[in-house]
Parts: C-alpha cells; sequence; structure tokens
C-alpha cells in the first residue's frame, strides 16, 4: 500500500474500535465498552426507587408460580391426581392471580405522582427496594418446596416394620427457605443496593464492595 493509500484512509473513530479490531478479531474495547453500558443501565435501575424491583417481584412471582403448576402436573404418582399436588396447584393459581392484580395495580398507578408516597411513612423508599429485591429472588427458590412435595407423593422406596416411611425434605426445604432464607436474601439485597448508590467504577468493584467493603 502507498503511502498516498494509507493517508487517504479515514482514521479509526472509538465507535470502529467497539465494533472489532481491523484483523476482524474480537476487541477487548469492546467488551469493556458492553460492560460500562450495561452498568450504568443496572446502577441507573437503582437509582429509580423501588418500582423496578417491584416489578421484578411481580413477574417473578409470576413465572415461580406457572412452573409450580407445571411441576406438580409432571412429578406425581400415576393415577388420580394426589391431594397434595391438587393443593400446590391452587396455591399456584392464586399466586398467579397475585401476581396479575400487583402488576395491574402498577400500571394503573404509573401515570400517577408517586404513588408509593403514602409508604413512605411506613417503610422508607430504599428499605422497599431490598425487600422487593429480596423477595424476586426469593419466590425461584420455593420451587424447591414444591418440587420436594411432589417427590413425597410417590410410594416409599422401602418398608419399615415399626414406623412409617415419611419423606421429610420438602418440610426441612420450607423450614430452611421460609426461616433462614429470608434474613439472608433481605440483608444481601440491601448490601447490593447499598454499594451500588456508590457508582462502582466496574462489576468487580460493586461485587468486591458487596462482599468486602464499601467503597473508598
Amino acid at each position: 500500500m502507498s503511502a498516498q493509500d494509507a493517508s487517504s484512509r479515514r482514521p479509526l473513530t472509538p465507535i470502529d474500535r467497539y465494533r472489532g479490531s481491523v484483523n476482524g478479531e474480537l476487541d477487548n474495547d469492546a467488551v469493556t465498552h458492553g460492560a460500562a453500558r450495561w452498568l450504568d443501565r443496572t446502577l441507573r435501575i437503582v437509582d429509580g426507587g423501588p418500582r423496578p424491583f417491584y416489578r421484578a417481584a411481580v413477574v417473578s412471582l409470576a413465572v415461580t408460580s406457572v412452573l409450580a403448576m407445571g411441576i406438580a402436573v409432571v412429578i406425581r404418582p400415576q393415577g388420580s391426581l394426589p391431594e397434595a399436588q391438587r393443593l400446590m396447584i391452587a396455591v399456584a393459581l392464586a399466586g398467579a392471580g397475585l401476581s396479575a392484580i400487583l402488576g395491574l395495580a402498577s400500571r394503573a398507578g404509573a401515570g400517577r405522582s408517586r404513588p408509593g408516597t403514602r409508604f413512605d411513612r411506613v417503610v422508607a423508599p430504599r428499605d422497599r427496594a431490598a425487600i422487593w429485591l429480596a423477595l424476586a429472588v426469593w419466590f425461584p427458590f420455593l420451587l424447591l418446596v414444591v418440587y420436594y412435595r411432589a417427590k413425597a407423593t410417590f410410594p416409599p422406596p422401602v418398608r419399615y416394620l415399626y414406623f412409617p416411611y415419611d419423606d421429610k425434605r420438602w418440610e426441612t426445604t420450607a423450614y430452611l427457605l421460609g426461616v433462614i432464607a429470608p434474613a439472608i436474601l433481605l440483608t444481601a439485597a440491601a448490601r447490593v443496593l447499598m454499594i451500588g448508590r456508590g457508582k462502582p467504577p466496574t462489576w468487580r468493584a460493586w461485587l468486591t464492595g458487596t462482599f468486602v467493603g464499601s467503597l473508598c
């Protein structure tokens, strides 16, 4: 290539570098730019208050309810549907209906100015955001209870002479998820949002600040 041809080429801009390197290989700057863009969007969601996390909790409840009904229908013994499966389907339907009502209420109040103001005197917006985020993560874990409860309806694998076989895995899981998990998830959600409000420069800084210490 002559010097004239080289000089006539348009110099590469940052956008060109984000699209890929000259040799056709993926440029590291493109990955960095994409990660920074997602980080910026996530930080804006954190600053948006409890509403985005409220909607995430509603969606999580709806998806969990649908999956719970599927687990109750698929994992069951041969024959008619056991009472336990019918009860789980009824509870899942109630959860799906509740999520639909909450979703409609959220859409109806979207046009109003600060629909959650009346709750500010009871629970602060930051606390509500942590609660909704913890619930959004907690709901899918309840599928473990549904799964083990459905498995408990199968005939016992062994027979005991003095004591009947009782599958208590679902009871243990329900206790752990109902007592210990909410406290852990709520503490973790509050910590994640607190570090996020400090505007960490990278995902790594956010993760480090969450599990190691606050950002300096």
